[in-house]
């Protein structure tokens, strides 16, 4: 009887995947696709690292605005420095620093993983515009007397946007975080909520005062919804959408009067009050869920008269001379 002869995998399978392996990465090398295409390969990698959907569709909208310059029929191999620098320019036309910082910063990644992939030839370095400070717009006192006085009809929508306008101003939280919210993320026992989906993807808890604790105590005896619903849902009992909430707060707004509506507004506003009234900006970093100091005070609407009505109470020179009225 004839012996079978041996095989010896090492030796005669795993050159062969190998030469294979190394034929899949030699074609990718040297393919020409379309910018699309490219972005198509890599929102599917952003989705295997379960980056989040605001951060995904961020990089599809500032490539419409790419492609909208470049045409869209760009392909890989003509995407060069020169492309990138006259887009820049192009930009500069239209928007201000911190925009146009926005709309590269946005197609980078996308860029930086086909150079990676091989499908760019070209390095490409993005510049930082130097963006021109400004001070930031928060609410003021008496416009949020106006919108946080509870309305006295029997109007579903407006009553929910009153209760969002009591969220987001007692906790800072993301417009984002806020539609993700359910009923089983609110603790009115312990008084915190629990963020589970978050904008970088780190769960935190925000502390529930006294009269956000009434507010959400309401609502959810109005709601009478499961643990798995929405705090806040559409009529149909789903998520509210970013642009639905955006239309329910600025209607509620203007029919009070107010032509402010940003809802990311309120969160500038949140930050800015409490560090008025003397919250800990350690705390204040871990309510926001800002990764740094840094980023936490460009939220911070300054105020001359903030440093004018601390400065007796830390300034050195007043330990030494006596206290005299101000004229």
């Amino acid at each position: 009887m004839t012996k079978e002869p041996t095989v010896n995998r090492n030796e005669s399978i795993l050159p062969e995947i190998k030469r294979r392996t190394r034929k899949v990465i030699s074609a990718h090398a040297i393919s020409n696709i379309s910018y699309q295409s490219l972005l198509d390969l890599y929102v599917r990698e952003c989705k295997i690292k379960n980056l989040s959907e605001t951060t995904i569709n961020g990089y599809v909208y500032a490539t419409r605005y790419f492609l909208d310059f470049t045409g869209y029929d760009l392909m890989c191999n003509d995407i060069t420095q020169d492309l990138i620098n006259e887009y820049c320019l192009h930009l500069q036309s239209y928007h201000k620093a911190t925009t146009i910082n926005s709309y590269v910063f946005k197609i980078s990644p996308t860029v930086k993983y086909g150079i990676e992939k091989g499908y760019i030839k070209e390095q490409i370095e993005f510049t930082h515009m130097v963006e021109q400070e400004e001070i930031k717009e928060i609410y003021s006192k008496e416009e949020l007397e106006i919108l946080l006085k509870k309305p006295t009809n029997n109007d579903f929508a407006e009553f929910r946007a009153w209760v969002i306008i009591n969220t987001f101003l007692a906790t800072g939280i993301r417009a984002g975080e806020l539609r993700a919210l359910t009923v089983g993320n609110i603790n009115l026992k312990d008084d915190y909520i629990i963020l589970n989906k978050t904008k970088n993807r780190e769960a935190r808890i925000l502390p529930i005062p006294t009269t956000l604790h009434i507010v959400l105590q309401e609502w959810l005896s109005i709601r009478n919804a499961s643990k798995e619903d929405y705090l806040f849902c559409n009529i149909y009992g789903e998520q509210m959408q970013r642009s639905v909430l955006q239309t329910a707060i600025k209607r509620y707004s203007k029919r009070r009067g107010i032509n402010k509506y940003g809802l990311h507004l309120y969160r500038h506003t949140f930050i800015t009050l409490s560090v008025r009234k003397g919250m800990s900006p350690l705390m204040l970093k871990r309510i926001t869920g800002h990764k740094s100091m840094k980023m936490l005070e460009r939220y911070y609407a300054f105020n001359p008269t903030d440093l004018v009505n601390i400065v007796d109470e830390f300034n050195p020179l007043e330990e030494f001379r006596p206290k005299q009225r101000r004229y």
